[in-house]
């Protein structure tokens, strides 16, 4: 898996892995009810009216206007005829009733129906909506070509969607997390946040994380960042699924550190929803995934993500995370990046294959147990050297690739 290129943002990023590959300052988009029929505090999102671009979903209407509070009419008085009657001739026999008879039973309410109630722990209801990032590639892209002729389909298509900021390791991913999820904090909406830094992250020959040691405290640093902001980790693409490429003891290791971060998370960011990667229907089998995840803390976490810089389909995923929650016993909730599995991929061709297209826009809900479809990978970013723009580094943004995506 190639990651997104933060370099300006101080994100660098720049990794590959064999199976899967991984907007404008103030532009949000609101999320969208999906069909989940499944309504509890603190275990589904609390959904609010979409104010974002096409593609989000309204949820719900607000309420009509405060009530009019009527007012007893004054006393009739007759109009002087002359001066010498300008005191009015009739007094009125009752004095006007200045208050209501009888005390309202309840107050009026003056708060729209589709505010968001804040639970403890659900971000979802903290927030409304999800947040742009101002320093995503494709932003940057957008600022530096204003000449160009593709840039307002960019903008609009990509650069205005909210797209997952991904942490990798660099010395100043502490520091960047915190302005992320602070700035994102302000403004009301909800970050996503990628963890990308196992130890032995490129199939146990190099990337990551230097020692169990240094993951440990990286993941400190980070949940210390978030804090009490409410915010969505998708934890370590890759990491689970391409378990199977280490040799044993890593494994153990490997899946040691992930429930370490899993219940360090829990605690340090009671905010914070945390998905564990469990690859894509293309990967595993369900029970492999399942007993794997159950290895790697699952129940201590939110749930898992799916198809994290691939190209299946959001029909396929919800139907392998169902297959996953049946092996597990449980029914665990999962987010699936629709990023660009808008044309889902015929084939096993994962590097900037031809005729693909983005996915739905992110929003929440969308079927059973499913939390969000997120832009995890942002689109336009390369796989590699390969594909519809040959001659391209992973990572790097492609205006090529980005309006393939976008239909043209």
């Amino acid at each position: 898996m190639r990651l997104p290129n933060m370099g300006r943002s101080r994100a660098v990023v720049a990794i590959a892995a064999t199976g899967a590959i991984a907007a404008t300052v103030g532009v949000t988009v609101a999320l969208a009810r999906g069909d989940d029929p499944a309504a509890s505090a603190g275990t589904t999102p609390v959904l609010t009216k979409a104010d974002g671009p096409e593609g989000s979903i309204p949820t719900s209407t607000e309420a009509s206007t405060k009530p009019p509070v009527s007012t007893p009419s004054a006393p009739a008085v007759r109009k002087p005829t002359s001066r010498s009657t300008a005191k009015a001739s009739v007094k009125p026999t009752t004095k006007p009733t200045r208050k209501p008879t009888a005390k309202p039973t309840t107050k009026p309410s003056t708060t729209p129906t589709s505010a968001p109630v804040p639970q403890q722990g659900n971000p979802l209801s903290q927030t409304n909506g999800l947040y742009v990032d101002p320093q995503s590639e494709p932003v940057y892209w957008v600022g530096e070509h204003a000449g160009d002729s593709r840039r307002a389909i960019i903008k609009a298509g990509i650069a205005d969607r909210p797209i997952a900021r991904w942490f990798n390791g660099d010395g100043a991913d502490a520091s960047d997390a915190r302005t992320y999820v602070s700035a994102a904090s302000k403004a009301g909406k909800l970050p996503v946040l990628v963890f990308y830094n196992h130890p032995a992250r490129d199939c146990g020959e190099s990337g990551g994380a230097a020692s169990p040691a240094a993951y440990r405290a990286w993941i400190n640093s980070l949940a210390a960042s978030i804090g009490k902001h409410p915010a969505i980790v998708v934890l370590e693409p890759d990491a689970l699924p391409g378990l199977d490429c280490l040799s044993s003891s890593a494994q153990t290791s490997r899946l040691s550190l992930l429930s370490y971060a899993v219940d360090h998370l829990r605690s340090a960011a009671p905010n914070t929803w945390t998905y564990l990667d469990a690859g894509h229907d293309d990967w595993n089998p369900a029970a492999t995934t399942a007993k794997w995840l159950k290895s790697a803390g699952v129940a201590r976490a939110r749930g898992f993500s799916l198809n994290v810089s691939n190209y299946q389909s959001t029909a396929r995923n919800v139907t392998y995370a169902q297959a996953v929650n049946a092996a597990l016993g449980s029914a665990k909730r999962f987010v699936i990046d629709t990023s660009r599995n808008g044309n889902p991929l015929n084939g096993d061709d994962w590097c900037n294959p031809a005729g693909q297209r983005v996915g739905a826009p992110p929003r929440a809900g969308g079927a059973t147990g499913l939390d969000l479809q997120l832009w995890v990978k942002p689109p336009g970013e390369s796989d590699g050297d390969c594909g519809i723009d040959s001659g391209s580094e992973a990572g790097d943004f492609s205006p090529v690739i980005a309006m393939k995506l976008l239909g043209h």
